[in-house]
């Protein structure tokens, strides 16, 4: 969500958020500067003993939550990117990528996740369109289309932009799988030409909260909501226009599409079809929920407004144009894209400016594209145009509703224009160092961790109720939602379940942090916070060279499998290396393989039978690659 500080929408949201209409749901408190410790992390209150699987020094007691101040230094002088990667991109990739089987909807086909499990069997659109799958948004269980699409189509340029890095840590089958299941909802929710289901969901009803005084396991979602309200779908239609809507979802299926073209063609073709036609009905009949009457949509742009809509019809027409090649959606993505100046500043689920600008230039190479996006860089880099101005220890703070997507979403855009560019032009080395400062922040510079089951002092308590009630762990199951709700946001309890991978919120502008579920601003986690995130950390590891990484597994993660209500557990193929701790997989392994031309390592991964990882003079393979050079690090690929 972005919400401006002080605007009368952030005032509305203050005096309206409310728990089973009748307890006032906590605002986040007035942060003041404090002197940054000198020591490690700190907080006002004693540490009890921790609990596994954390670690730290702040535990807090069950009376006070403090507000904490990381322990890493404020940045003075000019920052200098690591030569080397410091942080395991790999680990933090994969966890990532498993924080979306926590917001899975539905009935997947397997589960990770010992705590989740099917929900929302119900779902079903007034057409018969089954709804039940695709993503929950954030905490709640609502489907708002433009987060939602926006998610979708970050993921799937996540894949396009950084495809060897992801195979070469064994990630990108999983990456595409989870823009699958995306798609898959998107293609259900579009049941004829010109109708699509833009939210589903009922957050609230006036001053009472529905889906949002909601505080159980999604899995039981049905059984215990406030006033048995179920999920709502809410139409775009031709009487109800809402282009930004149906041109984000146009253009997640584009972009996906383009994924699938080789190894299943036929979805492509589906998701194309069903692109085009999106794309058409949001161009025919332009409009914006924002000017919508339905109830859901009223709540809808009070949480995700839409500044304007042709940014999201350029957006769309440019995927179409890489997804099918034929240039009347290039000649009209820039139409759009001229037309759509108050985008320009901003990537995000609401402003595509950012990513229109590099993917133009990608596609068209033209000076036009490539001056834009040095324009909206150029206010988040430090110098004579920053705009966007940096925490005492580094981070770039655009907002302060979800700091780090924003930090995220730019250090995603920055080095895939980096890798444009060419990683050693002057201005790329810019572009790479303050990406590097961005996603190292996030992941223990400052002092702290901000992805939950990584690094050092990562967030103890996520706003996630899934992992807090799951249905094989609900303390208060059957108690009314109100009081459910007070534990949830009041007590200082820890998640029951770790939410791996899950990037919060993030720190105020002073670089603290209240680590608790009451002031949600900071601990908020979303489907579309880890988004760009992921693509930054692929992009990470392209980077540094895919040589300096190995595959991550779920080996040694707590998923929740111990626990004495979990059933059901999955069965792993004896050659998954994914899933398992096992290390002699059989079938392919991508190698990375290197050589050194006039001092520069270059190579790309390439792959060969498993188990002959070992110095290599030449490795042929289907598909004519031929690479000379050393073999330097192995990770599974299934082919």
């Amino acid at each position: 969500m972005k919400i401006t500080a002080g605007s009368s929408l952030a005032l509305a949201i203050t005096a309206a958020i409310m728990l089973s209409g009748t307890h006032a749901q906590s605002t986040v408190a007035t942060l003041t500067p404090k002197a940054p410790p000198t020591g490690p992390e700190t907080s006002t209150s004693a540490a009890p003993t921790s609990t596994t699987p954390y670690t730290g020094p702040y535990y807090v007691t069950n009376t006070t939550d403090p507000k904490i101040t990381p322990s890493g230094l404020p940045v003075t002088g000019t920052y200098v990117a690591p030569t080397l990667p410091k942080y395991d991109y790999a680990e933090v990739l994969h966890k990532s990528l498993l924080f979306y089987h926590a917001q899975r909807s539905g009935k997947p086909p397997y589960r990770r996740l010992a705590w989740r499990g099917d929900s929302c069997l119900t779902c079903k659109g007034q057409y018969g369109e089954d709804l039940s799958g695709g993503y929950y948004e954030a905490a709640n269980t609502m489907k708002w289309g433009l987060p939602l699409g926006f998610t979708i189509t970050q993921l799937a340029f996540n894949a396009y932009a950084f495809p060897d890095a992801m195979k070469a840590v064994n990630e990108y089958n999983e990456a595409i799988e989870a823009v699958r299941y995306g798609t898959d909802y998107l293609i259900n929710a579009h049941p004829s030409d010109n109708v699509l289901v833009g939210q589903l969901g009922v957050s609230a009803i006036n001053t009472t909260d529905i889906d949002f005084g909601y505080f159980g396991p999604a899995e039981e979602y049905e059984k215990w909501v406030p006033q048995g309200i179920m999920h709502t779908p809410y139409y775009v239609t031709v009487q109800d226009p809402a282009s930004d809507i149906a041109g984000e979802t146009a253009a997640a299926m584009a972009a996906a599409s383009v994924l699938f073209a080789k190894s299943d063609p036929a979805y492509a073709a589906t998701l194309v079809a069903h692109s085009r036609k999106l794309y058409t009905f949001a161009t025919t009949y332009q409009g914006s929920f924002m000017q919508s009457n339905q109830s859901g949509f009223l709540l809808q742009k009070m949480w995700y407004p839409s500044v304007e809509f042709t940014d999201e019809l350029a957006w769309a027409a440019t995927w179409l144009y890489v997804a099918t090649n034929e240039l009347q959606y290039l000649t009209e993505a820039t139409n759009w894209y001229a037309n759509a100046t108050n985008s320009w500043e901003e990537y995000s689920w609401d402003s595509k400016g950012g990513g229109l600008h590099v993917l133009l230039y990608h596609l068209t190479k033209q000076d036009q594209f490539r001056t834009n996006a040095k324009s909206y860089f150029d206010q988040w880099l430090p110098g004579p145009s920053q705009k966007i101005k940096q925490t005492p220890r580094g981070l770039g703070f655009g907002f302060s509703w979800g700091s780090l997507r924003y930090a995220a979403n730019v250090a995603f855009l920055m080095l895939w224009h980096a890798k444009d560019l060419g990683y050693n032009d002057p201005y790329s080395k810019q572009l790479t160092t303050f990406a590097i400062q961005q996603i190292n922040y996030m992941l223990g510079d400052c002092g702290r961790s901000w992805v939950v089951g990584f690094g050092v002092n990562s967030p103890l308590r996520p706003y996630h109720k899934s992992s807090y009630n799951s249905y094989i762990d609900y303390p208060l199951r059957g108690q009314d939602q109100s009081i459910v709700g007070d534990d949830f946001l009041n007590s200082l309890t820890l998640q029951r379940f770790v939410l791996y991978g899950a990037l919060v919120g993030g720190p105020a502008a002073d670089d603290s942090y209240y680590d608790d579920r009451k002031n949600y601003e900071f601990t908020e986690v979303t489907q579309d916070y880890n988004a760009g995130f992921t693509g930054a950390l692929a992009g990470l590891i392209d980077f540094y060279g895919t040589q300096n990484f190995r595959s991550f597994s779920d080996c040694g993660l707590d998923l929740g499998w111990s626990h004495p209500n979990a059933s059901n557990p999955p069965t792993w193929p004896a050659n998954d290396c994914y899933h398992t701790c096992n290390k002699n997989c059989t079938g392919y392994e991508v190698v990375a393989v290197t050589t050194t031309i006039n001092g520069v390592i270059t190579g790309r991964p390439t792959v060969q039978p498993a188990g002959t990882l070992s110095g290599v003079s030449a490795v042929a393979r289907a598909g004519g690659w031929a690479v000379v050079g050393v073999a330097v690090g192995t990770v599974s690929l299934w082919l």
